[in-house]
């Protein structure tokens, strides 16, 4: 672990040693100073508060990194009804406020959990259609940087809610968000080079090669990546 990331995990122990407590709501204005700290300073929300990294990707979707409440503020003012994390931990203060955003704002705050360094499983992306199926419209999805989850998230958005190609879905995973393939988040790109090898054509829809030929172990296997941009990426800047 670098030197500066033990410091930080110390302080964000010392100061927050069961941060499991935002997990739940936001109770007292002591809870809302710890959880505004955590977001901003443990979880590095200082950095985003000017960039958002927020695109829209479909007439009913957009994609950010992790929103601040007045992201929320402004969802519900563009009549967004759902707020999707891809983020797998609420151990953060950033869920913490954006949970109490979206009940006061009135929109729905929905968990879809994606890992950006391990090849996702067979069930998480066969589970995207479902999961797409029942959440209210339009949606904003995002992770903590908005860039590698947050990507894949939108790929599968594209894919199985507006029919796009696989060409035109990997496209989301991309350097515009700061997805940097060289790195080991490039296992998310692997996933669809994967399937474009096996079916260059796209006769095959994505889903059912997922639910037949995809092995994670497999691709994680045969997956090489660049220590050169794991050290940019997780040690300057600060990727989960």
């Amino acid at each position: 672990m670098a030197p500066f990331k033990r410091l930080r995990t110390g302080i964000a122990r010392r100061l927050f040693p069961d941060r499991a407590r935002f997990r739940e709501p936001i109770r007292d204005a002591a809870g809302r100073r710890a959880a505004w700290f955590d977001f901003l300073f443990v979880d590095f929300g200082v950095l985003r508060f000017f960039w958002k990294n927020r695109a829209q990707i479909a007439p009913r979707a957009w994609r950010m990194n992790q929103p601040y409440p007045g992201d929320i503020a402004w969802a519900a003012r563009h009549g967004l009804r759902t707020i999707v994390t891809a983020r797998h931990d609420p151990r953060h203060g950033g869920h913490a406020l954006v949970a109490e955003a979206c009940q006061r704002y009135g929109l729905a705050y929905e968990t879809f959990p994606l890992f950006s360094r391990e090849a996702p499983s067979r069930e998480a992306l066969l589970g995207a259609s479902a999961f797409f199926a029942k959440i209210a419209q339009p949606v904003l999805l995002h992770c903590k940087s908005g860039a590698d989850r947050a990507g894949l998230l939108s790929a599968l958005y594209l894919l199985v809610v507006e029919g796009v190609s696989v060409r035109e879905a990997r496209k989301q995973l991309s350097a515009r968000f700061l997805h940097f393939s060289a790195s080991r988040t490039g296992i998310l790109d692997a996933l669809f080079e994967a399937y474009l090898a096996a079916h260059p054509d796209e006769t095959v829809p994505f889903l059912d090669w997922v639910a037949k030929d995809y092995d994670p172990a497999v691709l994680t296997q045969d997956f090489r990546h660049r220590p050169f941009w794991d050290f940019l990426e997780r040690s300057l800047l600060r990727r989960e």
